[in-house]
């Protein structure tokens, strides 16, 4: 978290210092106003998806051995936003400044459940597809932190239509507890096998922690956005990002089993990011917004580290068989206001 808070500190600084530069090169002399304008905003929503957490057959293989899906349906969050931009985009091309902060609202941490999924018989001679191992439990999300900080031009390019390019700078962090549920496990013949699946096999309850797991995201991705102003004050905005550019590291503890994994993916994934914001005006000096945003993140995998929490050795890599994936619905409400 010192790195986080590092991060911030020197992107609002910034942030802060771009504003007051582009304020500053009207001479004063002049009189005129700066083109540029400076604005913070209040934010709160929800995110309503899955964490993915994945275990490949071998690293060069795309074939399941175990998937982890952990619930935000949904979390609630709250954060704020500081922006710079022009004050009329239409006139003429400049560029513009964007960071946003959100936090994962504590009181609300029960976001569904965890649901653990394992195909043990492709490890053995008849290499079928059946599940073996099911279990479900209650899925609290400890801990939720998002960070975007982008910087990019605009361009008006009709009367009434503004494209935008942009980078942007993405963090993202999880933390997921899950308790309590039950598993079903199909019976293991003495072959090393285990029995066909059957949605009757008993179920076991399970009582106390399970497993918890985390996600820490860096993701850069190039950005293009639409910007269309209507009358009486609204206005609709459309943004797209594709990425290749993504790393995660990712932690789970198995309590039962004692074991910890620790995942470095980084290779051969894609986010595909869309938001749609539309937003009113009701002074010239305050806006409200409702955004709808979707992001995923797929098939993205590297090595997983395993250690036996009982001990302070015998770290065992496996190459290329772990994965992490995140699919996420986000919205939100904005009340911005114009310094």
């Amino acid at each position: 978290m010192k790195t986080i808070k590092v991060f911030i500190f020197l992107v609002s600084i910034l942030l802060f210092w771009v504003s007051a530069g582009i304020q500053g090169e009207t001479p004063p002399e002049t009189g005129k106003k700066s083109s540029y304008t400076f604005s913070i905003a209040a934010l709160t929503g929800f995110l309503y998806g899955q964490g993915e957490e994945i275990v490949y057959l071998n690293e060069t293989s795309d074939t399941y051995l175990s998937q982890l899906l952990w619930d935000m349906k949904p979390l609630f969050y709250a954060g704020t936003s500081l922006n710079c931009s022009q004050v009329n985009p239409l006139e003429r091309f400049g560029f513009f400044t964007d960071l946003s902060i959100k936090f994962g609202i504590p009181i609300l941490r029960k976001t569904g459940i965890m649901e653990d999924r394992d195909w043990m018989n492709k490890l053995t001679e008849e290499k079928n597809d059946d599940l073996t191992h099911f279990s479900s439990h209650d899925n609290d999300t400890q801990g939720a932190f998002l960070l975007d900080f982008s910087i990019g031009l605009s361009l008006p390019i009709a009367e009434r239509l503004l494209l935008k390019g942009y980078a942007d700078v993405s963090y993202m962090y999880f933390s997921w507890a899950s308790q309590d549920g039950f598993t079903q496990y199909a019976s293991k013949g003495t072959s090393g096998v285990y029995a066909p699946w059957d949605d009757t096999i008993p179920k076991s309850k399970h009582y106390g922690p399970a497993i918890n797991y985390q996600q820490e995201w860096i993701i850069l991705t190039p950005g293009v956005a639409l910007y269309i102003p209507f009358p009486y004050g609204l206005s609709l905005k459309l943004d797209l990002r594709i990425s290749p550019w993504i790393w995660c590291v990712a932690l789970d503890d198995h309590f039962l089993t004692e074991t910890q994994y620790s995942d470095r993916t980084s290779q051969g994934g894609l986010l595909f990011e869309s938001q749609g914001d539309i937003t009113f005006v009701p002074h010239p000096r305050l806006e409200l917004s409702l955004s709808l945003g979707y992001r995923s993140i797929q098939g993205l995998r590297g090595p997983t580290y395993t250690r036996n929490t009982g001990q302070t050795s015998g770290l065992v890599v496996q190459k290329g068989s772990g994965g992490t994936g995140y699919l996420v619905l986000d919205t939100g409400l904005s009340v911005k206001i114009r310094l």
